[in-house]
């Protein structure tokens, strides 16, 4: 078995293109098309197999999308804020069916595992959900996405239920206690023609927000625990203090994961924020 060599990226005629034998999976055809519609193509992997011959590698639904749309003007066009845009698939002009394509040499024994880790691999993740929420939250229209504003507010829901159940019982007892300003705690409201919105929400007293967007989960809530603790060190009116130097020491937090055990203290990020402990 040999390792898939790139050769070029080529538009390719849908007729010169073959699906994976046996291919596994099955896609949702029309979400796929709904977003090739709204934002444009999207490119494949295939196999050159001979002369004018292609085997799809990865993005079999894709090119079935493609062909579901057909050739020439499909007439639609699509609305991005105030922004009418013409069908990313075609333009709404005459056209024919082409896919663009990332061509690759390989055996077949590389061809079949290629086109199982394209299948397998979105299988195999998950979703940060508090992040995902925050992203289609953040969109005034969701065409294209293959999300809806009810795929939302399920997120939300669930979000919500597994905060309340982390809270101590007494926080849980009724309603009063819960702080919807709490930070990592998020509120979305619908706008008629706008979308979803994220609402801003100020911290309650004493708090400050600490987002944290491009660290992985795991960075995440080790800076959380780290600046956590460093604020029960300080009195609770100098605690923002604390919070707002932590944030400058977070290169020391991800550096300390090339050090020979991995490990950073709390006196460690005091240190490295410039801060004289008590």
């Amino acid at each position: 078995m040999s390792q898939a060599t790139y050769e070029r990226t080529a538009s390719i005629p849908l007729d010169q293109l073959t699906p994976f034998p046996g291919n596994a999976k099955r896609g949702d055809v029309g979400a796929i098309l709904a977003s090739l519609c709204r934002n444009g193509h999207r490119s494949l992997v295939v196999q050159e197999a001979g002369p004018d011959r292609y085997v799809v590698l990865a993005g079999n639904h894709t090119t079935q999308a493609i062909a579901a749309h057909g050739p020439g003007d499909c007439g639609m066009t699509v609305k991005a804020g105030d922004e009418e845009r013409p069908c990313g698939v075609c333009g709404n002009e005459p056209w024919e069916p082409v896919a663009r394509c990332e061509v690759v040499q390989c055996d077949d024994d590389t061809a079949t595992p290629i086109n199982l880790v394209d299948n397998r691999a979105s299988d195999l993740g998950s979703y940060d959900e508090q992040a995902l929420a925050d992203l289609i939250g953040g969109l005034d229209d969701l065409g294209g996405t293959g999300w809806t504003g009810e795929d939302l507010a399920d997120l939300v829901n669930a979000i919500e239920e597994a905060a309340a159940e982390e809270e101590p019982p007494a926080a849980r007892r009724d309603g009063a206690d819960r702080d919807p300003r709490r930070p990592g705690h998020h509120r979305y409201e619908h706008h008629p023609g706008r979308g979803w919105r994220l609402l801003s929400l100020p911290p309650p007293p004493g708090h400050v927000l600490m987002t944290l967007t491009y660290l992985p989960p795991p960075d995440r809530d080790e800076a959380a625990r780290l600046v956590a603790s460093a604020r029960e060190m300080f009195p609770a009116e100098g605690a923002p203090e604390i919070v707002l130097r932590a944030l400058r020491a977070l290169t020391a937090l991800l550096d300390s994961r090339h050090a020979h055990d991995g490990v950073v203290t709390v006196s460690a990020l005091l240190k490295a924020a410039g801060v004289n402990q008590p």
